[in-house]
C-alpha cells in the first residue's frame, strides 16, 4: 500500500489496545456462566437476523417453511435465555 493511503501505524496501535482492554475488561467483570450466557444470546441473535435478512429473498415454499420454523425456534429459544 502506498504511503499516505492507509491508516498510520499509531492509529491501528491505539485500535488494538483498546481492543485488548475491552476483552480484557470484559472477562475480569462477568463470570463464566454469564460469558457463556452472552455468547449464546449473541449467536442466538446474529442467526435470526440472518434469517429475517433471507425471508423476503426466498420464494420457494419449502425453503420459506423452514426459515419460519428455524426463525419461530430462534426466538423461542431467545426469549428462553
Amino acid at each position: 500500500m502506498a504511503r499516505g493511503w492507509g491508516r498510520n501505524e499509531e492509529d491501528m496501535q491505539a485500535d488494538k489496545e483498546q481492543d485488548r482492554e475491552a476483552r480484557g475488561a470484559s472477562r475480569s467483570v462477568l463470570p463464566e456462566a454469564e460469558r457463556k450466557k452472552l455468547k449464546e444470546k449473541r449467536a442466538l441473535e446474529l442467526s435470526l437476523a440472518r434469517i429475517r435478512e433471507q425471508l423476503p429473498k426466498v420464494r420457494g415454499e419449502p425453503r420459506r417453511a423452514a426459515l419460519e420454523k428455524a426463525r419461530a425456534d430462534l426466538e423461542k429459544r431467545l426469549s428462553e435465555l
